[in-house]
């Protein structure tokens, strides 16, 4: 079965080298940016994915090593 961790992993494949996975790990919030620049201005318009995630969630998707920022 799929997990929501797997679902993030391949959207952050599929949208190129440059994308940019940002975490806030206290409140689980997961957004995928197309670029580093983008996440800096914010604009939900420009964001490829966006996910709530739980603790354990949360804690699963830093070990990957894929998070470009954690907050």
């Amino acid at each position: 079965m799929k997990t929501k961790i797997d679902e993030i992993l391949a959207a952050k494949i599929n949208s190129g080298e440059n994308a940019y996975l940002w975490l806030h790990s206290a409140e689980g919030d997961c957004i995928l940016w197309p670029t580093q620049v983008a996440s800096e201005n914010e604009d939900s318009a420009d964001e490829i994915g966006r996910w709530q995630l739980a603790v354990d969630e949360t804690k699963e998707l830093i070990e990957t090593g894929e998070v470009d920022e954690v907050e």
